[in-house]
């Protein structure tokens, strides 16, 4: 039996997915729900714009963050390609992260479940996820079976295939 399940999401919509299969195992068999993230610093910003852009993502967390940028760019492409100090940029990709984990967590709540609690990794994604599976005790983790890389049938969700490939616990990918 289910006992605890971890969601990993990357604010794409195949892990919006992810996020609603989850809730609604964790209502059904009432038990607690991580919905974890992992950082994007040093990812490719081309893989990030597609997110920002769709999401909207930027325009959320620069109203939220506690950093001057006069000139917000719309798209996470443009926030790497200036040259703002370093801490502010990874102040403002630390602010999305946080807004990807909320929204998560906000539609796992519409959902039904109940115990949620939010986690996110600097480390690599795959292994960001192993290591909070871990932390947390889940026995089942849910994740999209594509994210945000743009090279989709060459990377099968290259996460997705490293965290079926090494979990000790249960995984779903979902479509």
């Amino acid at each position: 039996m289910t006992k605890h399940v971890l969601v990993a999401t990357d604010g794409s919509d195949t892990a919006m997915k992810a996020v609603e299969l989850a809730a609604e195992i964790a209502a059904k068999f009432e038990v607690p729900l991580t919905v974890a993230h992992a950082i994007h610093f040093g990812r490719p910003p081309e893989e990030l714009a597609r997110m920002a852009e769709v999401e909207h993502l930027v325009e959320g967390a620069k109203t939220r963050a506690p950093v001057d940028f006069p000139n917000v760019p719309d798209t996470m492409l443009g926030l790497f390609s200036d040259t703002r100090p370093e801490g502010d940029s990874m102040r403002l990709v630390t602010m999305i992260g946080e807004e990807i984990m909320e929204r998560a967590a906000d539609r796992a709540r519409e959902l039904g479940a109940k115990t949620i609690d939010t986690r996110s990794t600097v480390d690599d994604p795959a292994e960001g996820i192993l290591s909070i599976a871990e932390d947390v005790g889940a026995d089942m983790i849910v994740i999209g079976h594509r994210g945000l890389g743009r090279l989709k049938r060459v990377l099968l969700g290259s996460v997705a295939q490293k965290v079926l490939s090494q979990a000790d616990c249960t995984v779903m990918a979902v479509r």
